[in-house]
């Protein structure tokens, strides 16, 4: 049985609050309850006395009432209970290509918090950029970047809404702006040429030193989001993984320590399960990209540790593992589609930019990248589903623009997660007018 306390509702009610301050619309007379008398996320009933919002945790009573001011300004009748498909929804933003101000940043929190969505991934480091202050390693960080105190205030004002916020660092690729200050730890590799080079993006994983300077951001970065669940590691795109004989460090090892039918790939996998373990024991759950993994052109000798999650992002080159093997082999698996979830800035890497109408009326929640249909039950397996910012031509838009673009793809990915008869785009048109006034200068 749950004891309902008058300071869980008062916590609540402050939430919505501020976030009816923030936006500047009148917030309805909620009556929250707690109460292990619900079978839904959330239950709804309007009577005379108010808006009567029934659930079972607090975080619950909060995306009930953002449900009932969400219908109210667009005018939809809102049901009389809710169960969410999925269980967290995120939204990744891409700063270290492109910086993003702490006002844009909050003015994003806002629309995450109007469509229930559960987390925001910080992708702070990538070939181009460093955004996030660093007090170990200063001289990595970009001109334009966030201090540590504007990132705990990001974290803060999330948490307020009941919005964790993820650490997002890729290793072992994805490394230049780091590398560049360190070219000693960059990969080895045969240029197309056949001519010994370095590796520009990549991290010589099979250097001690080099490992231990990437594991020293992972445990400043772990300080700075102690307060979050999930860590994301990345570990996609680290080298061409169907040319790996192109770095003969990594084959050489690979068949020393594995034996002379170890591809190379076997070194890649060491290095991810040693810093899925790093991460572990920093109190975090890992997480990864799905592309270099189980890959059907290759024996793996060593494969990749249970110890994670799973980011399904694409299936472009058939020689990457179907979604399906990753279920199978007992992973939860968040659902982060390519096909209707990357907006990429400049339409680059011949993606299109997603639309409302496109999750609207094609998306399904069993549907991952490469219009791979999977079994309903595998939902279970699924934590979460997240919309992708890459910020791959940083200029196409400004920092405004990219936000209010994914507005209404929350609103659409929301509507789909909690079943509700998607609406006309126009329809959340005044939501998005009170939501775009809100934007204030920090």
């Amino acid at each position: 049985m749950i004891t309902t306390s008058k300071n869980s509702l008062a916590n609540v009610t402050k939430r919505i609050n501020l976030l009816c301050q923030e936006l500047q619309v009148e917030k309805p007379n909620f009556i929250f309850e707690l109460t292990d008398n619900v079978t839904a996320d959330f239950e709804i009933k309007k009577e005379a006395s108010g808006i009567y919002i029934k659930a079972q945790e607090e975080k619950q009573l909060f995306y009930g009432a953002t449900k009932v001011m969400q219908s109210l300004l667009v005018k939809r009748n809102y049901n009389s209970s809710y169960k969410g498909a999925i269980a967290e929804r995120c939204v990744m933003i891409d700063m270290g290509r492109k910086f993003f101000s702490l006002a844009q940043l909050k003015q994003l929190i806002r629309s995450l918090a109007l469509f229930q969505f559960t987390h925001l991934q910080l992708h702070f480091s990538e070939n181009e950029g460093f955004r996030i202050e660093s007090e170990l390693h200063p001289e990595v960080v970009s001109k334009a970047h966030l201090k540590k105190s504007e990132v705990r205030e990001i974290i803060a004002y999330a948490n307020y809404f009941f919005i964790q916020v993820i650490p997002d660092f890729d290793t072992p690729g994805h490394l230049q702006k780091i590398l560049a200050h360190y070219p000693q730890y960059q990969l080895t590799c045969f240029d197309e040429a056949g001519n010994l080079t370095k590796d520009k993006k990549a991290l010589n994983i099979l250097d001690p030193a080099a490992v231990k300077l990437i594991q020293d951001f992972y445990r400043e970065y772990g300080e700075l989001f102690a307060e979050s669940c999930y860590f994301h590691i990345g570990a996609d795109e680290f080298v061409d993984f169907d040319q790996i004989e192109r770095y003969p460090t990594l084959s050489a090892y690979a068949k020393e320590k594995y034996g002379t039918d170890a591809s190379g790939i076997e070194v890649f996998i060491e290095y991810v399960n040693q810093t899925i373990d790093f991460v572990r024991q920093l109190g975090f759950i890992p997480r990864v990209w799905n592309d270099g993994f189980f890959r059907l052109n290759r024996s793996e000798k060593l494969s990749l540790s249970p110890d994670c999650e799973i980011s399904y992002w694409t299936r472009w080159n058939q020689n990457m593992a179907p979604v399906e093997t990753f279920f199978e082999k007992g992973y939860e698996v968040i659902n982060h589609n390519d096909n209707f979830f990357y907006y990429v800035l400049g339409e680059a890497a011949s993606y299109t930019y997603p639309t409302y109408e496109k999750i609207s009326q094609d998306f399904t929640l069993t549907t991952y990248a490469g219009n791979q249909v999977v079994a309903e039950q595998y939902l279970l397996q699924t934590p979460q589903i997240a919309l992708a910012i890459w910020s791959d031509i940083p200029q196409a838009k400004t920092q405004a623009e990219v936000i209010a673009d994914v507005f209404y793809l929350q609103a659409a990915l929301s509507q789909k997660v909690f079943a509700e008869e998607p609406l006309k785009k126009t329809a959340f048109e005044p939501l998005f007018d009170i939501w775009q006034q809100s934007l204030k200068v920090e």
